[in-house]
């Protein structure tokens, strides 16, 4: 399985540690996936973390978003992630605690691997939060959303000696 790989290149949130939290979520995640923000931890020892949803219809105009942004080094279950050269065999299980970003409308840009986003590129010029799923989507309009990223050029990051597909964009809405 391919998870997605996301480069947060050009972000607020590298410079403003305010916009930078810990979440903690029911389901497995992966760098670039959004989250609902939802409310502080109550287990002991996490008073950092945020509880965080899968995004939903009936709040996607209103919830706050955060991006995935965990760093591909780290301990799970006590041996260490990503030795290998390939980071799109990196994800975060469910109930593990993970670095989010608050994204900043017209500040960051970000580039995501097509493993990272759900729908069809088509002609869509948008990724935006969708019901059930993580995944940033494919959308043609970014009206009825509270996030949303613009498309701004097709590229692709280097793995080991291949080429995967990726897109840049930009926030236009936070």
């Amino acid at each position: 399985m391919s998870y997605s790989v996301l480069i947060a290149g050009e972000i607020a949130a590298k410079n403003i540690d305010s916009l930078n939290k810990f979440g903690k979520a029911a389901v497995a995640v992966e760098n670039g996936h959004v989250v609902a923000l939802g409310n502080k931890s109550t287990t002991k020892g996490e008073n950092d973390v945020y509880n965080v949803n899968v995004p939903a219809t009936a709040t996607l105009a209103s919830d706050i978003f955060y991006m995935v942004n965990e760093p591909v080094n780290v301990l799970v279950n006590g041996k260490y992630s990503g030795l290998t050269d390939d980071p799109r065999e990196f994800n975060i299980p469910a109930g593990k605690k993970f670095t989010m970003y608050k994204p900043m409308a017209g500040v960051d840009e970000i580039v995501i691997t097509a493993d990272g986003l759900a729908g069809t590129k088509g002609a869509n010029t948008y990724v935006v939060p969708a019901n059930g799923t993580t995944k940033l989507t494919w959308a043609d309009d970014a009206s009825n959303v509270s996030l949303a990223y613009k498309y701004v050029s097709d590229t692709y990051v280097s793995i080991g000696n291949e080429r995967v597909t990726a897109y840049r964009f930009i926030c236009v809405k936070a």
